[in-house]
């Protein structure tokens, strides 16, 4: 717990002074005065004044601002009311300093991200290979909607999948919501109706298709029938019976039509085939080895210039995978449980701290770039809200008045207060075990 509040802080930290460090840099570059620059909201805890700007820190920490005068009102005309009016900026002054703080976010992301890719990311070995179904859990919606092994995923609602990435994205988006899936079967294309169902505290959509992993054994169960076999890490398990193992599932597959019975294993071991002789156990009817599904994951460690271009790349994916999941909840078609506050994003930067430098770096790229997509969305207070009012205030060649513009930002600042209680709310329901048992499927 500790650790995950200590990161929280630290994230929060990181971003905040990057993203209002862009306002306060782009005021200062084209002669805007600065009378605030606060980590969090409300009553000032302590700070130092430097060049006529009182660098702060404030009792609530979900975020920050900087008060530029001549930018109009703000959240800090919220939080510190009854600031007189002061003359407004030129309107092309004011739009640099706006978009600077989503930029300072991009900027961060992509150097975040090139210096991850630089140190070496960890990231699952098929999450770039064509969608070709591996496994269909029986159970599963994908078992009931017809999809088999060896079939491929050509479009999902039209939609061109070429990863498993990407099919891992359009299902886990979808919950409880039915899909239209394209499909290739030999020489054959057919489309299926696919519902994914609705699993964890997140409200994730789950399909039941898993990709083509490789047959080898990465760790054995204590006590399980592979231990007392002889099954050993490493092992790359070729066939069962006489039946040719192609990848994990198979393995799968073949084991589970023979409960409680002897059966032959060829395995491959540092280059020699070794047959060992196994008793499988039988839980729900299947048969079973203990031997877990393992987690392939490869190292992508790329030198600068390719690191940077693959963090562009990534960022560009990343933009166009966000803005299509929250065109999805805005129409309802994705649950808002899927969205992260506070309580989640300590528990993921504690998460990513204790698995070390790299996957915290990553963090932080990932968390930049959302903040810079949610900073420019045209809601008042905003970034992106901001930029609206400054674009219609330029159609009509005349400035709003400060307090029809005092009376948007209010509106606004009271929205985003409203979502981010609910979002708080939401991630510890999220986090109460009673509620959410850890259970998958």
């Amino acid at each position: 717990m500790l650790v995950n509040a200590l990161s929280l802080i630290v994230v929060i930290g990181i971003l905040v002074l990057l993203h209002e460090g862009g306002h306060f840099l782009a005021a200062r570059l084209v002669g805007a005065p600065v009378a605030v620059f606060s980590v969090g909201f409300g009553k000032r805890l302590f700070g130092f004044r430097w060049g006529g700007t009182d660098f702060r820190w404030s009792l609530i920490p979900l975020g920050g601002y900087v008060r530029i005068l001549g930018l109009g009102p703000d959240e800090s005309d919220v939080v510190q009311p009854g600031q007189a009016p002061v003359p407004l900026l030129p309107r092309w002054k004011r739009a640099v300093i706006l978009v600077a703080g989503p930029a300072a976010n991009v900027v961060g992301a992509l150097a975040f991200m090139a210096l991850a890719f630089n140190l070496g990311v960890e990231v699952p070995a098929w999450q770039d290979q064509k969608p070709v179904v591996g496994w269909v859990d029986p159970a599963s919606p994908a078992a009931q909607a017809g999809i088999k092994a060896g079939d491929e995923v050509l479009a999902v609602d039209g939609k061109a999948i070429k990863r498993w990435r990407d099919l891992e994205m359009v299902t886990i988006s979808s919950p409880n919501r039915e899909l239209s899936v394209k499909l290739r079967r030999g020489n054959e294309e057919l489309t299926v109706p696919l519902k994914p169902k609705s699993v964890s505290r997140y409200a994730l959509g789950w399909a039941g298709l898993a990709p083509p992993i490789p047959a080898e054994v990465q760790r054995v169960m204590p006590g399980s029938p592979a231990e007392k076999a002889g099954l050993l890490p490493g092992d790359r398990i070729v066939s069962v019976d006489g039946n040719p193992v192609e990848h994990f599932f198979d393995l799968v597959r073949l084991v589970g039509e023979r409960p409680e019975k002897e059966i032959s294993l060829q395995v491959l071991r540092n280059g020699e085939l070794v047959t060992l002789s196994a008793t499988t156990r039988s839980e729900a009817g299947q048969g079973k080895l203990g031997i877990p599904i393992p987690s392939w994951q490869v190292i992508r460690k790329l030198p600068a210039g390719q690191a940077v271009r693959e963090a562009v790349l990534e960022c560009r994916r990343m933009t166009a995978e966000t803005l299509w999941v929250l065109s999805r909840m805005v129409t309802g078609r994705a649950s808002i449980r899927q969205m992260s506050g506070p309580i989640d994003i300590a528990k993921f930067s504690g998460e990513a701290a204790r698995s070390g430098l790299v996957p915290l770096i990553w963090l932080l790229g990932v968390i930049s770039l959302q903040l810079a997509i949610f900073n420019l969305l045209p809601i008042p207070v905003l970034d992106g809200g901001h930029l609206v009012i400054v674009a219609a205030e330029g159609i009509r060649r005349r400035d709003f008045s400060f307090k029809t513009k005092e009376r948007i930002t209010n509106v606004g600042f009271w929205l985003i207060m409203a979502l981010i209680l609910f979002v708080l709310a939401n991630d510890v329901v999220k986090n109460l075990p009673a509620l959410w048992p850890r259970s998958q499927p």
